[in-house]
C-alpha cells in the first residue's frame, strides 16, 4: 500500500509541478478516433466499475483519459487556428464526458460500503429537469429519454 501511495504521489507531484509550463503530453495508451469513441470508452470503464471481478477498469479509464487529453489538445489547436466553432464542439465533448464520469462515480459511491455525497435519485431528477428545459432536442427524443429516466428513478429506493 505504501508503494502505491508513493507512486501516486510521484504522479501528482510531476503534473502539479508542470502546471506552470506547457501541458505535459506523454502518450502511453492510445486507441484512435477520440472524437467518435470517447463516450463509448467511458461507458466500458463505467460498466467495468460495476463488476468487482473486472481487472480492466483502471486501464479502460486510462484510455478514456487519453481521449479527454487528445480532445483537449485538438480544441487548443483549433483555437490557435481560429476555428472557434470546432474548438467549442471538442470542448463540449470533453465537458460532457467529464460530467458523465463525475455522475457515474457519484452513483457508484452509493453502493454499499462507500461514502456517498449525492443520491442517485437526485442525479436522475436533475437530468429530467434539464431535459424538460432543453428546446434543442426533438420532442419524441426528449419524451423517450424523460420516460426512461422516470422509470429508472421509480426503481430507485
Amino acid at each position: 500500500m505504501a508503494q502505491i501511495q508513493s507512486l501516486m504521489r510521484a504522479v501528482i507531484n510531476f503534473y502539479n509541478f508542470n502546471n506552470r509550463n506547457d501541458p505535459v503530453v506523454i502518450t502511453r495508451v492510445k486507441e484512435h478516433d477520440s472524437e467518435r469513441m470517447c463516450m463509448d470508452r467511458l461507458e466500458r470503464a463505467i460498466f467495468d466499475s460495476c463488476d468487482e471481478e473486472c481487472k480492466a477498469t483502471p486501464s479502460r479509464y486510462a484510455i478514456w483519459g487519453e481521449d479527454i487529453r487528445s480532445l483537449s489538445i485538438s480544441a487548443k489547436e483549433a483555437m490557435k487556428n481560429g476555428n472557434i466553432e470546432q474548438a467549442e464542439k471538442l470542448m463540449n465533448q470533453v465537458i460532457n464526458s467529464m460530467g458523465a464520469f463525475i455522475d457515474a462515480q457519484l452513483i457508484l459511491s452509493n453502493l454499499p460500503g462507500n461514502i456517498s455525497f449525492v443520491k442517485s435519485k437526485d442525479i436522475i431528477k436533475s437530468y429530467i429537469a434539464r431535459l424538460q428545459e432543453n428546446s434543442e432536442v426533438s420532442d419524441s427524443e426528449k419524451d423517450y429519454l424523460i420516460d426512461s429516466m422516470k422509470e429508472i428513478m421509480n426503481s430507485i429506493e
